[in-house]
């Protein structure tokens, strides 16, 4: 790598590797959204996750394999580059900064939600802004929102090692709160709550929900994407993938059983609260168990802030690498070893967030966009396995056939479910942002990255 392009720091081990995964996944949408989930999908949101866990451990399987053989920044894109040509390759890494991008300013937006929930009324009564009928948040919770993005812009920025360490320790802290939460309520549940009204919402309203589970496992993803900063092994780093899924499942599907088991279903639906997780857990865990809970959400938003800056910036870094986007991408700083501008361009996207609150719209147009990429990835695992039989390929998928093939079939389904939330959501601002950014995407390649001649990707 030449002088101009710097050297990434290898700071990640096995363990800090595993929290980056994880905390990725588990932001405080499980607490913040739960009331849209029951609402669209009722008490089979349980089987909404499984099924997704499912999909999304087989679409992991084909990134480990890939990841294993191909261990860049960027990862996705250098695979579909190498399988499918350059246009795939583009579409599949602007996809992917279109679902990172969306999560940034959402997961900022829930941050400063579950902080005017712990604030004075009078805090959020005051500072109050109302522009072309849309009223921005209280003041109070902007300013969390900007003091959030920017720490982690600067902790990002300055380099991995430290961002590697905070992750681990609010990984811990996040988990720990979720048990608390699952244990305190499992004397408190009544299983007539889900006798007779399982299916309520009917199998599609299981199936809608699925896309939005699998954003919910998005992460595994992050593994490519840091893929040159990582210590140990690759051939052992990959097996984290499906690991990581499995293991968030569990408290995923502790957390919705006890929130139904505890509560009707309909009243958790209903709910009005910024945070409609936290009665459940005063009625089982009492004040400081509920306090408990929030603080584990709130470590849960670091998590998934940090492992999502991390993911992106690598992923724009190993795309200006080849060319196709702006070269200042892909410059390392020369002190810290990290993609300066890649983390203040989503420091940026990240502030955007304290001043809108549009967030199941930005689930959803990250949940269309990620599968995108998935289903290219998916794709590209077969055309290697054929057109490059002699690749050396640390880790190889099992049953690659049958399993790449269920895997592409759930990807498919959840992006047709995805793209079908979108189009039937009455303020169409998801359509006009999932559609409007691709064709930038289309356009930009047009005029400016097919021109690109390429870099890694080329051998």
């Amino acid at each position: 790598m030449n002088q101009e392009k710097g050297t990434l720091v290898r700071g990640l081990t096995l363990v800090t590797v595993f929290t980056l995964i994880t905390g990725a996944m588990v932001g405080m949408a499980w607490a913040t959204i739960i009331n849209a989930l029951f609402e669209y999908a009722g008490p089979a949101i349980l089987l909404s996750a499984i099924l997704a866990a499912i999909f999304s451990v087989l679409i992991g399987l084909c990134y480990a394999e890939l990841c294993a053989a191909m261990p860049y920044a960027g990862g996705e894109y250098h695979y579909t580059r190498r399988a499918l040509g350059k246009f795939a390759s583009f579409i599949t890494g602007w996809f992917l900064i279109i679902a990172y991008s969306s999560m940034m300013p959402a997961e900022v937006i829930i941050f400063s939600r579950v902080a005017g929930s712990l604030m004075p009324e009078a805090w959020l009564e005051t500072g109050i802004l109302t522009l072309g009928g849309y009223t921005f948040p209280p003041l109070a919770m902007i300013i969390v929102g900007v003091v959030i993005a920017l720490f982690f812009g600067t902790v990002n920025y300055i380099g991995i090692r430290i961002s590697a360490i905070a992750q681990l320790l609010f990984t811990i802290v996040l988990f720990g709160g979720i048990a608390v939460y699952v244990i305190g309520g499992i004397p408190h549940v009544d299983m007539a709550n889900f006798s007779g009204n399982f299916f309520d919402k009917g199998i599609a309203g299981m199936l809608m929900m699925v896309p939005i589970a699998m954003l919910a496992f998005m992460g595994f993803d992050v593994v490519p994407q840091a893929a040159e900063e990582i210590k140990s092994p690759i051939r052992k780093v990959v097996f984290l993938i499906p690991l990581s899924v499995v293991f968030v499942l569990i408290f995923y599907s502790g957390v919705f059983f006890i929130s139904a088991g505890v509560v009707p279903y309909e009243t958790i639906a209903a709910s009005t609260e910024e945070v409609p997780i936290l009665p459940i857990a005063q009625m089982t865990i009492g004040n400081v168990g509920a306090s408990i809970v929030v603080i584990a959400g709130l470590m849960g938003l670091i998590t998934t802030l940090n492992a999502f800056m991390i993911g992106s910036s690598r992923l724009m870094l190993g795309m200006a690498r080849e060319g196709v986007l702006p070269k200042a991408l892909g410059k390392i700083h020369p002190k810290y070893g990290t993609p300066a501008v890649g983390i203040i361009v989503l420091t940026i996207l990240g502030l955007l967030g304290c001043f809108f609150d549009f967030l199941l719209t930005l689930f959803q147009v990250a949940s269309a966009a990620i599968l995108v990429a998935y289903i290219l990835v998916c794709i590209s695992l077969f055309v290697l396995r054929k057109r490059e039989p002699d690749m050396e390929r640390p880790f190889r998928m099992p049953a690659a056939k049958l399993l790449g093939g269920f895997a592409i079939f759930g990807a498919v389904l959840a992006e047709l479910f995805a793209v079908y939330m979108l189009i039937e959501d009455k303020e169409i601002l998801g359509t006009v942002l999932f559609f409007g950014l691709a064709a930038v995407g289309l356009l930009y390649y047009i005029f400016a990255a097919r021109k690109s001649t390429g870099g890694i990707s080329n051998g």
